[in-house]
Formats: structure tokens, C-alpha cells, sequence
């Protein structure tokens, strides 16, 4: 009888440690693989009928280590923020931020809004797509938004012709 006690005791105390670590694993706060700098890109074309090439904008997201986001738009007189708040990995393929403000769609400050990415060209382009049911003033939406962002590198060495 005491050895079916401690069998099933032993057998308790691992199941417990499984589920604990399987939950921390879940409730990892951020992916590494989206943590870092990313800049928007859109695709731009001389001609209608010729597929465009993807290039960077001035727009910049920043996915902190520590579930932190913020939004930058570079302009000629400075940068500014124009979004922030946290996020977290709700899936594989999509994650949630929980936007405390955003100037550039105010209808959700204070909500989480879900976005679906793909990572591509060995994690250096996020494809994200997100659902927008209202626009600023209430109106009926119901639209998906696509956008590109390139993960920003550090070169191996300070460029020569960087314009400071």
C-alpha cells in the first residue's frame, strides 16, 4: 500500500511540474522572433501592368523584448510616436496588442487588436493583416488592413555614406 502512496505521489508531483512548465512556456509574454525593429515597406511601381518592388517607408515598430510596442513615424521636422502599448503572442500567427494609445487609429485606443503575421525570407519580413470594424467616427468598416514590415538589421560595420 505505501509503495502504490508514493507511486501515486511521485506520479502527482511530475504531472504537476509538466503542467506548470508547459504553462510558463505558454505564457511566454514575447516571441523572440518578433522582438526588434521593424520598418513598413510598400511595393512601388513606374507602370501599372509592371509588378512593383518593395521598398521601406518612414514608418518604424518597435516590439520591445518585454511585450512593449511603439509606433514611430520619421518626418522632416522629427520623428513622433503615433502608437504604444503592450503586446503578446495569443497563437502561432498571430498576436495581440493591447493599444494604450494610438493617434493614427483612435477608435482603438484601450482595445486589443489581433494581428495575423507570416514571417518570411527567414524571419525577416512580417506580413500582418488585422481587422477593423469601425473607422474614427463610428462608421461601419468591416475591413481587413494588410501592411509589410522589414526587420531592421545592424550592418557589420558603420556605413560610409550615411547621411547624419
Amino acid at each position: 500500500m505505501k509503495i502504490r502512496y508514493f507511486f501515486l505521489l511521485a506520479m502527482m508531483l511530475i504531472l504537476s511540474w509538466g503542467t506548470s512548465a508547459a504553462q510558463d512556456a505558454v505564457g511566454e509574454k514575447t516571441p523572440s522572433t518578433l522582438a526588434g525593429v521593424w520598418q513598413m515597406c510598400f511595393y512601388r511601381s513606374a507602370s501599372p501592368d509592371v509588378p512593383g518592388e518593395l521598398k521601406t517607408s518612414n514608418s518604424l515598430k518597435i516590439l520591445s523584448d518585454d511585450g512593449h510596442f511603439t509606433n514611430i513615424v520619421m518626418m522632416q521636422t522629427g520623428a513622433i510616436t503615433i502608437g504604444y502599448g503592450d503586446y503578446y503572442l495569443k497563437s502561432p500567427g498571430v498576436y495581440t496588442e493591447v493599444i494604450e494609445k494610438n493617434i493614427h487609429l483612435p477608435q482603438l485606443n484601450g482595445a486589443k487588436n489581433d494581428l495575423h503575421f507570416e514571417l518570411k525570407e527567414n524571419g525577416n519580413l512580417m506580413y500582418l493583416k488585422y481587422y477593423l470594424a469601425t473607422d474614427i467616427d463610428g462608421n461601419q468598416l468591416n475591413t481587413w488592413c494588410y501592411e509589410i514590415w522589414k526587420r531592421v538589421e545592424m550592418p557589420a560595420e558603420y556605413p560610409h555614406d550615411i547621411v547624419r
